[in-house]
């Protein structure tokens, strides 16, 4: 409370030395406006006296913003000296600009500038100085005010803590032999518990590692009980492969020999063909000649003629006989080259019927090697599949027998801390003291720090009540110097345009 009371006699005197610091300069800001390059001559237009007014008002406002940051950046000592130095140099000034109006103005006109603008500004300078005075001391009783809630705050929770302790170690002192007694049985129950639950996993892991013993040596048992199996397996395969390569050479073979029958047959019709036309040719040459030879006869030809005659007839004849064994050799030679193509398929058919019963054989072979492998493999993983299946249920068994033994030990080792926590509270009886005394001396400070909240917010009501006005107009500045800022951006970006 001491060191609030001389903050706030400090900020009373930064509030003096700031307004001191507005009036002089709201003065020599208007003595400025009254000797101005423009204003040398006493204007009797209202508008323009008006325009001078708010011209002044706003450039106090601004520079009593600035004094007022300075001030609540600034120490004390500072602030007292920039106030002495920053009064002398504005009396100085005003003292310079009054010698100027005396020199350039009438002494009636210069003084009633002087003394209207004089007015305005301390007018305006005072309304700003009310209303930043107004708006930083609500700030400081606000902050004041949530500074003390916070602190009241922070005193009843460790006392809600401190309390609730408290009670636990009362409650655990007036209860403290029947919590020994319930939870000592808790404990030896639980230890009991898990001695036989191990002895139960012990056994259990013995017979799982039995089993799994079992299970290897009946695996390597089948693996060699099937490994003949596998052999014939492969060798029947292996026959089976080469019996499969024999058909089809066989079968390509016949399809070749039918092909050949095919040919020869065609090459006989074709020969038989050629040499029954010379046969016929000839024939048909012999009896034109024997018709022409006896014609000629009959008609009494020369004897020349007629020999000559004879000798062709000879000779047709002759081609004609000729022509015929032609046919005979063609048709002899034909069938047997046919006779010949029979033979050979017939051999490669029955190459083909013996390939067919040789693979017919092997797969046959094949396939019961394979089903009587297959059915033993089947019998053998049903056996190590059932064997499987037991060791899974022991190790269900001991998973299940694991958890519940962990969860027994969790049990033991709440009620071994109850018992701790119950014994050391029952040992330090000393520190049940402190705790009471502590809450006795919280509880003092949190009805005191309750006063102190509820007097700094009743002060702080207050004085947003009686600055309420001040604030107001201070905010009403703002907003009209933020619509003129507006105002000329607007203009000057028209005027660009």
């Amino acid at each position: 409370m001491a060191e609030d009371q001389i903050g706030d006699v400090e900020e009373t005197e930064e509030a003096q030395q700031l307004a001191a610091s507005a009036e002089n300069k709201g003065a020599v800001t208007a003595l400025d406006a009254a000797v101005a390059p423009d204003q040398m001559r006493v204007a009797d237009d209202p508008a323009a006296d008006e325009a001078q007014e708010e011209d002044a008002a706003g450039l106090v406002a601004a520079q009593a913003d600035d004094d007022a940051d300075q001030v609540a950046s600034a120490s004390p000592a500072e602030n007292d000296e920039n106030a002495v130095i920053e009064a002398q140099g504005e009396n100085d000034v005003i003292e310079a600009q009054a010698e100027v109006i005396d020199d350039g103005l009438a002494p009636s006109e210069a003084n009633k500038a002087a003394e209207a603008a004089l007015g305005v500004a301390k007018e305006v300078a005072s309304a700003l100085r009310a209303g930043v005075f107004a708006v930083r001391d609500v700030h400081h009783a606000s902050k004041q005010s949530a500074d003390a809630r916070a602190q009241a705050r922070t005193i009843q929770d460790a006392l809600v803590r401190d309390r609730a302790t408290l009670g636990h170690r009362k409650q655990i002192e007036a209860s403290f032999d029947q919590i020994v007694s319930v939870q000592a049985k808790i404990v030896e129950d639980s230890k009991a518990s898990i001695e036989a639950d191990q002895q139960k996993i012990d056994g259990l892991a013995e017979e799982r590692s039995a089993l799994v013993a079992d299970l290897d040596e009946l695996k390597a048992s089948n693996a060699s009980a099937i490994r003949p199996y596998k052999h014939l397996i492969e060798s029947s395969k292996s026959e089976l492969d080469d019996a499969q390569r024999t058909l089809t050479e066989a079968k390509r073979a016949v399809k070749t020999a039918e092909s050949q029958l095919k040919e020869a047959k065609e090459r006989r019709d074709s020969s038989y063909a050629i040499a029954n036309r010379s046969y016929d040719n000839s024939q048909t040459r012999q009896r034109k000649v024997q018709e022409e030879l006896r014609r000629l006869q009959s008609s009494g030809g020369s004897a020349a003629a007629i020999s000559q005659l004879q000798s062709d007839n000879v000779a047709a004849l002759a081609g004609v006989d000729s022509a015929k064994a032609e046919v005979a050799r063609a048709s002899k030679d034909g069938q047997s080259a046919v006779d010949n193509a029979q033979t050979h398929l017939w051999a490669q058919n029955q190459s083909l019927a013996s390939a067919q019963a040789k693979y017919d054989d092997a797969k046959t072979k094949h396939e019961a090697h394979k089903a009587e492998h297959d059915k033993m493999a089947d019998n053998a993983s049903a056996e190590e599949k059932k064997l499987q299946e037991r060791i899974n249920e022991k190790k269900r068994l001991l998973d299940s027998l694991r958890s519940k033994v962990d969860q027994t030990q969790k049990v033991l080792d709440e009620a071994q801390g109850l018992i701790d926590e119950a014994q050391l509270i029952r040992s330090t009886p000393q520190e049940t003291k402190r705790l009471e005394e502590s809450i006795a001396s919280q509880q003092a400070d949190l009805d005191e720090a309750n006063s102190e909240v509820e007097h700094l917010a009743a002060t702080e009501k207050e004085l947003r009540q009686a600055t309420r006005g001040s604030r107001a107009a201070l905010i009403a500045v703002a907003a009209a110097v933020v619509l003129v800022l507006v105002f000329v951006v607007v203009s000057c970006a028209g005027g660009a345009k």
